[in-house]
Protein backbone atom coordinates (compact mmCIF):
# COMPACT_ATOMS: atom_id res chain seq x y z
CA UNK A 1 0.00 0.00 0.00
CA UNK A 2 1.07 3.39 -0.45
CA UNK A 3 2.17 5.52 2.56
CA UNK A 4 -0.71 8.63 2.92
CA UNK A 5 0.07 11.94 2.62
CA UNK A 6 0.33 14.31 5.64
CA UNK A 7 -2.78 15.54 4.79
CA UNK A 8 -5.09 12.63 5.32
CA UNK A 9 -5.02 13.21 9.35
CA UNK A 10 -7.92 10.56 9.48
CA UNK A 11 -5.62 7.63 8.68
CA UNK A 12 -3.04 8.57 10.91
CA UNK A 13 -5.35 8.03 13.63
CA UNK A 14 -6.33 4.34 14.84
CA UNK A 15 -7.48 2.19 16.86
CA UNK A 16 -6.49 -1.37 16.51
CA UNK A 17 -6.38 -4.50 19.20
CA UNK A 18 -5.40 -8.24 19.18
CA UNK A 19 -6.68 -10.94 21.44
CA UNK A 20 -4.05 -13.18 21.76
CA UNK A 21 -6.46 -16.03 22.52
CA UNK A 22 -7.07 -16.59 18.70
CA UNK A 23 -2.87 -17.42 18.17
CA UNK A 24 -1.55 -20.63 19.15
CA UNK A 25 1.47 -20.99 17.03
CA UNK A 26 3.65 -24.16 16.56
CA UNK A 27 7.52 -23.74 17.08
CA UNK A 28 8.53 -22.54 13.15
CA UNK A 29 5.51 -20.07 12.93
CA UNK A 30 6.76 -18.12 16.38
CA UNK A 31 10.33 -18.27 15.74
CA UNK A 32 9.44 -16.51 12.45
CA UNK A 33 6.60 -14.23 14.20
CA UNK A 34 9.94 -13.02 17.04
CA UNK A 35 12.75 -12.47 14.25
CA UNK A 36 10.29 -9.88 13.00
CA UNK A 37 11.67 -7.96 15.51
CA UNK A 38 14.87 -6.72 16.33
CA UNK A 39 17.27 -9.31 18.82
CA UNK A 40 16.75 -6.68 21.64
CA UNK A 41 13.30 -7.10 21.69
CA UNK A 42 13.73 -10.81 20.78
CA UNK A 43 15.24 -11.25 24.43
CA UNK A 44 12.90 -9.29 26.19
CA UNK A 45 9.89 -11.46 24.90
CA UNK A 46 11.74 -14.75 25.79
CA UNK A 47 12.44 -13.76 29.34
CA UNK A 48 8.49 -14.53 30.19
CA UNK A 49 7.98 -17.36 31.52
CA UNK A 50 4.41 -18.48 30.38
CA UNK A 51 3.36 -18.71 27.13
CA UNK A 52 0.55 -16.53 26.83
CA UNK A 53 2.71 -13.38 28.53
CA UNK A 54 5.13 -14.37 25.95
CA UNK A 55 2.29 -13.53 23.10
CA UNK A 56 1.41 -10.73 24.86
CA UNK A 57 4.82 -9.31 24.77
CA UNK A 58 5.13 -10.19 21.21
CA UNK A 59 1.49 -8.77 20.33
CA UNK A 60 2.39 -5.83 21.46
CA UNK A 61 5.48 -5.25 19.86
CA UNK A 62 4.24 -6.37 16.67
CA UNK A 63 1.16 -4.33 16.81
CA UNK A 64 3.13 -1.41 17.09
CA UNK A 65 5.69 -1.66 14.45
CA UNK A 66 2.81 -2.89 12.09
CA UNK A 67 0.98 0.19 12.80
CA UNK A 68 3.50 2.26 11.86
CA UNK A 69 4.50 -0.18 8.60
CA UNK A 70 0.47 0.08 7.74
CA UNK A 71 0.14 3.90 8.34
CA UNK A 72 3.52 5.56 6.81
CA UNK A 73 5.90 2.95 5.65
CA UNK A 74 7.21 -0.41 3.70
CA UNK A 75 10.35 -1.12 5.52
CA UNK A 76 11.04 -3.97 7.54
CA UNK A 77 9.59 -4.75 10.73
CA UNK A 78 12.62 -4.79 12.77
CA UNK A 79 14.21 -1.18 11.27
CA UNK A 80 11.18 0.53 13.09
CA UNK A 81 13.12 1.75 15.72
CA UNK A 82 11.04 2.42 19.03
CA UNK A 83 12.08 3.47 21.86
CA UNK A 84 11.18 4.25 25.55
CA UNK A 85 11.70 7.25 27.56
CA UNK A 86 13.15 7.51 31.02
CA UNK A 87 9.42 7.31 32.84
CA UNK A 88 8.86 3.80 30.38
CA UNK A 89 6.60 5.16 27.30
CA UNK A 90 7.32 3.09 24.36
CA UNK A 91 7.38 6.19 21.28
CA UNK A 92 8.91 5.62 17.45
CA UNK A 93 11.98 7.37 17.33
CA UNK A 94 12.42 8.90 13.88
CA UNK A 95 14.60 12.01 12.56
CA UNK A 96 12.68 13.43 9.40
CA UNK A 97 15.64 15.81 8.77
CA UNK A 98 17.89 12.62 7.50
CA UNK A 99 17.86 12.08 3.91
CA UNK A 100 18.65 8.11 4.04
CA UNK A 101 16.71 4.98 3.26
CA UNK A 102 14.54 4.87 6.61
CA UNK A 103 13.97 8.10 7.68
CA UNK A 104 13.46 10.12 4.11
CA UNK A 105 10.04 7.96 4.47
CA UNK A 106 8.96 10.19 7.71
CA UNK A 107 8.56 13.09 5.62
CA UNK A 108 4.70 12.14 5.53
CA UNK A 109 4.44 11.69 9.15
CA UNK A 110 2.36 14.03 11.03
CA UNK A 111 5.51 15.75 12.99
CA UNK A 112 3.42 15.46 16.14
CA UNK A 113 1.66 11.78 15.24
CA UNK A 114 2.10 9.02 18.48
CA UNK A 115 0.89 6.19 19.33
CA UNK A 116 -0.29 4.38 23.00
CA UNK A 117 -0.06 0.63 23.52
CA UNK A 118 -1.41 -1.38 26.65
CA UNK A 119 -2.35 -4.73 27.50
CA UNK A 120 -4.42 -6.89 29.59
CA UNK A 121 -5.81 -10.45 30.32
CA UNK A 122 -5.40 -11.66 26.68
CA UNK A 123 -5.80 -8.32 24.40
CA UNK A 124 -3.26 -6.16 23.09
CA UNK A 125 -4.41 -2.65 22.38
CA UNK A 126 -2.75 0.14 20.33
CA UNK A 127 -4.26 4.37 20.03
CA UNK A 128 -2.46 6.64 17.48
CA UNK A 129 -3.38 10.23 17.06
CA UNK A 130 -1.77 12.98 14.92
CA UNK A 131 -2.30 16.27 16.56
CA UNK A 132 -3.45 14.89 20.28
CA UNK A 133 -1.37 13.40 23.15
CA UNK A 134 -2.41 9.82 23.52
CA UNK A 135 -2.71 7.12 26.33
CA UNK A 136 -4.55 4.15 26.93
CA UNK A 137 -5.28 1.29 29.38
CA UNK A 138 -7.17 -1.74 29.05
CA UNK A 139 -8.33 -4.10 31.78
CA UNK A 140 -9.62 -7.17 32.17
CA UNK A 141 -12.86 -6.60 34.53
CA UNK A 142 -13.54 -10.37 34.58
CA UNK A 143 -10.74 -10.34 36.56
CA UNK A 144 -11.24 -11.64 40.42
CA UNK A 145 -9.14 -11.60 43.56
CA UNK A 146 -9.33 -15.07 45.34
CA UNK A 147 -12.63 -15.69 46.67
CA UNK A 148 -11.34 -17.74 49.61
CA UNK A 149 -8.47 -14.87 50.51
CA UNK A 150 -10.23 -11.65 49.80
CA UNK A 151 -14.10 -10.41 49.79
CA UNK A 152 -14.91 -7.32 47.25
CA UNK A 153 -14.45 -4.90 50.27
CA UNK A 154 -11.05 -6.04 50.93
CA UNK A 155 -9.79 -5.75 47.78
CA UNK A 156 -11.12 -2.42 47.44
CA UNK A 157 -9.46 -1.24 50.97
CA UNK A 158 -6.30 -2.01 49.27
CA UNK A 159 -6.95 0.94 46.42
CA UNK A 160 -8.49 3.15 49.33
CA UNK A 161 -5.43 5.52 49.01
CA UNK A 162 -5.97 5.96 45.06
CA UNK A 163 -9.81 6.88 44.75
CA UNK A 164 -11.27 10.08 46.61
CA UNK A 165 -14.92 10.21 47.93
CA UNK A 166 -16.95 10.64 44.50
CA UNK A 167 -15.23 8.14 42.70
CA UNK A 168 -15.74 5.60 45.30
CA UNK A 169 -19.28 6.63 45.60
CA UNK A 170 -19.88 5.96 41.84
CA UNK A 171 -17.76 2.70 42.62
CA UNK A 172 -20.47 1.49 45.45
CA UNK A 173 -23.59 3.13 43.83
CA UNK A 174 -24.90 -0.53 42.76
CA UNK A 175 -25.32 -3.45 45.20
CA UNK A 176 -24.28 -6.06 42.39
CA UNK A 177 -20.68 -6.93 42.80
CA UNK A 178 -20.16 -7.74 39.53
CA UNK A 179 -21.17 -3.66 38.48
CA UNK A 180 -19.19 -2.81 41.18
CA UNK A 181 -15.51 -4.24 39.75
CA UNK A 182 -16.43 -2.91 36.54
CA UNK A 183 -16.97 0.90 37.68
CA UNK A 184 -13.88 -0.11 39.43
CA UNK A 185 -11.38 -0.83 36.65
CA UNK A 186 -13.00 1.80 34.39
CA UNK A 187 -11.95 4.45 36.66
CA UNK A 188 -8.55 2.94 37.38
CA UNK A 189 -8.14 2.49 33.39
CA UNK A 190 -9.24 6.28 32.55
CA UNK A 191 -6.68 7.14 35.62
CA UNK A 192 -4.31 4.88 34.19
CA UNK A 193 -4.82 6.30 30.18
CA UNK A 194 -4.43 9.83 31.44
CA UNK A 195 -1.29 9.43 33.41
CA UNK A 196 0.15 7.48 30.34
CA UNK A 197 -0.50 9.90 27.91
CA UNK A 198 1.24 12.16 29.74
CA UNK A 199 3.96 10.05 30.16
CA UNK A 200 4.68 11.18 33.85
CA UNK A 201 5.33 7.44 35.43
CA UNK A 202 6.12 6.84 38.65
CA UNK A 203 5.34 9.30 41.17
CA UNK A 204 2.34 10.76 40.62
CA UNK A 205 -0.55 10.82 42.96
CA UNK A 206 -3.73 9.16 41.66
CA UNK A 207 -6.64 11.57 43.71
CA UNK A 208 -4.94 14.56 42.14
CA UNK A 209 -7.22 13.20 39.25
CA UNK A 210 -10.87 12.49 39.61
CA UNK A 211 -13.04 11.36 36.79
CA UNK A 212 -16.21 11.74 36.71
CA UNK A 213 -19.38 10.74 34.00
CA UNK A 214 -21.69 13.88 33.17
CA UNK A 215 -25.20 12.67 32.15
CA UNK A 216 -25.51 16.14 30.23
CA UNK A 217 -23.12 15.14 27.36
CA UNK A 218 -22.38 11.52 28.09
CA UNK A 219 -18.79 12.36 28.49
CA UNK A 220 -16.05 11.27 31.21
CA UNK A 221 -13.92 14.37 32.23
CA UNK A 222 -11.30 15.03 34.27
CA UNK A 223 -10.53 16.81 37.72
CA UNK A 224 -7.02 17.51 37.88
CA UNK A 225 -6.18 19.23 41.39
CA UNK A 226 -9.82 19.95 41.65
CA UNK A 227 -10.09 22.05 38.07
CA UNK A 228 -11.80 20.52 35.13
CA UNK A 229 -9.24 19.90 32.60
CA UNK A 230 -11.59 20.89 29.87
CA UNK A 231 -8.28 20.43 26.93
CA UNK A 232 -8.75 16.95 28.06
CA UNK A 233 -11.14 14.44 26.13
CA UNK A 234 -11.56 10.90 27.60
CA UNK A 235 -13.67 8.08 26.33
CA UNK A 236 -14.15 4.23 28.02
CA UNK A 237 -15.77 1.32 26.16
CA UNK A 238 -15.84 -2.81 25.97
CA UNK A 239 -13.89 -3.78 23.28
CA UNK A 240 -15.07 -7.42 24.17
CA UNK A 241 -16.83 -8.69 26.36
CA UNK A 242 -14.60 -8.69 29.24
CA UNK A 243 -11.92 -5.91 28.26
CA UNK A 244 -12.89 -2.29 29.06
CA UNK A 245 -10.40 -0.14 27.03
CA UNK A 246 -9.79 3.98 28.11
CA UNK A 247 -8.44 6.55 25.96
CA UNK A 248 -6.69 10.09 26.94
CA UNK A 249 -6.60 12.53 24.55
CA UNK A 250 -4.56 16.08 25.00
CA UNK A 251 -2.69 18.66 24.94
CA UNK A 252 0.65 18.30 23.77
CA UNK A 253 2.63 21.00 25.87
CA UNK A 254 0.89 18.34 28.93
CA UNK A 255 3.72 16.36 28.11
CA UNK A 256 6.12 15.45 30.98
CA UNK A 257 9.75 16.21 31.15
CA UNK A 258 9.56 16.94 27.28
CA UNK A 259 13.50 18.45 27.64
CA UNK A 260 14.25 14.90 28.68
CA UNK A 261 11.62 12.20 27.73
CA UNK A 262 9.93 13.78 24.51
CA UNK A 263 8.45 11.35 22.46
CA UNK A 264 8.16 13.84 19.32
CA UNK A 265 11.46 14.59 17.08
CA UNK A 266 13.54 17.87 17.75
CA UNK A 267 12.07 19.83 15.27
CA UNK A 268 8.45 19.85 17.29
CA UNK A 269 8.75 22.23 20.13
CA UNK A 270 5.61 21.38 22.38
CA UNK A 271 6.18 24.86 24.82
CA UNK A 272 4.35 26.46 21.15
CA UNK A 273 2.03 23.41 20.18
CA UNK A 274 -0.47 25.65 22.27
CA UNK A 275 -2.60 24.15 25.18
CA UNK A 276 -5.21 23.16 23.36
CA UNK A 277 -5.40 19.55 21.23
CA UNK A 278 -6.11 20.12 17.54
CA UNK A 279 -9.10 19.59 16.59
CA UNK A 280 -9.08 19.92 12.28
CA UNK A 281 -9.25 16.25 11.90
CA UNK A 282 -13.04 15.46 12.90
CA UNK A 283 -13.29 11.87 13.66
CA UNK A 284 -9.66 11.26 14.33
CA UNK A 285 -10.43 11.28 18.35
CA UNK A 286 -13.44 8.72 17.75
CA UNK A 287 -11.92 6.36 15.46
CA UNK A 288 -13.84 2.82 15.51
CA UNK A 289 -11.69 0.15 17.32
CA UNK A 290 -10.74 -2.49 14.72
CA UNK A 291 -9.71 -6.13 15.60
CA UNK A 292 -6.62 -7.13 13.84
CA UNK A 293 -5.68 -10.76 13.43
CA UNK A 294 -2.51 -11.54 15.32
CA UNK A 295 -1.26 -14.12 12.89
CA UNK A 296 -2.66 -12.42 9.59
CA UNK A 297 -0.76 -9.23 10.65
CA UNK A 298 2.21 -11.82 11.13
CA UNK A 299 1.88 -13.64 8.05
CA UNK A 300 1.30 -10.73 5.66
CA UNK A 301 4.53 -8.55 7.27
CA UNK A 302 6.96 -8.16 4.07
Amino acid sequence: MAAPSSTAGFLAAARWFVDVRDWQPGSCEWDAALHLLPPHEQHKVQRFVFAKDQRLALGSRVLQRKLIQELFRQVPMAQIDIQRTPEGKPYWRRDISKNDEVDSNCMDVPVSWNYNVSHHGTVVVIVAHPHALVGVDIMQVSERPNAKTTSIGGFFRAFESYFNANEWDCIRCSSDANEQYERFYRLWSLKEAYIKAVGIGLGFSLLRAEFFFDERDAQWHLRLDGEIARAWRFDSTFVDATHIVSVAYGPLDAMWKPETSSIFPASLNVAKAGTQPNHNDEGTSAAAWVKRDLADLIAHTP
